[in-house]
């Protein structure tokens, strides 16, 4: 059986916010708008093919979660082919999945969609930390600034739309 573990992504992918935010700078920023604050913070991710997670900062005025950040993927993209192998590995067999809280599961096969569940909830829960540690305080950003994260074929999403600006503000 394949095993993936969590914890170690969770703990480069913090990092991995704290880098782009210590780099953002709004004159170069490669992230959807034009403006000098920062009103979206994106997750973005994929494991079909290839395995990778983006953070992108929008600079609309008045952003909607409208998949904007996949036409910045390049960019600001942290590679994970770890995660494309697991899931090629869930597709023929078992796969063992340490969460970042140490939980051990083991997914059944053909049970990519619990994959990229955990790979959503653990790049959510890391942005979340983010947030709370005060790292996004860094930022500029706007008032009502959102996050989200969101799997590229649209098979995990968070915030629902209908709980948006509940616990999605930075």
């Amino acid at each position: 059986m394949k095993r993936l573990d969590l914890r170690k992504d969770f703990a480069k992918f913090y990092e991995f916010v704290a880098q782009r935010v210590r780099s953002f700078n709004p004159k170069t920023n490669e992230g959807p708008g034009k403006g000098k604050r920062v009103s979206r913070i994106d997750v973005g991710f994929g494991l079909y093919q290839s395995g990778w997670a983006c953070l992108v900062f929008d600079t609309r005025r008045n952003p909607e979660p409208d998949g904007e950040w996949n036409m910045h993927i390049d960019e600001t993209v942290l590679e994970r082919p770890r995660w494309a192998k697991a899931c090629d590995a869930v597709d023929e067999g078992p796969l063992h999945v340490i969460l970042p809280d140490g939980t051990r599961l083991q997914f059944p096969a053909g049970s990519t969609g619990q994959l990229v569940a955990a790979i959503g909830d653990m790049l959510r829960a890391a942005l979340l930390k983010a947030r709370d540690d005060g790292l996004l305080s860094a930022l500029p950003k706007a008032p009502r600034c959102e996050l989200g994260v969101e799997e590229q074929d649209g098979t995990y999403g968070w915030p629902t739309y209908a709980e948006r600006r509940q616990n999605n503000l930075a």
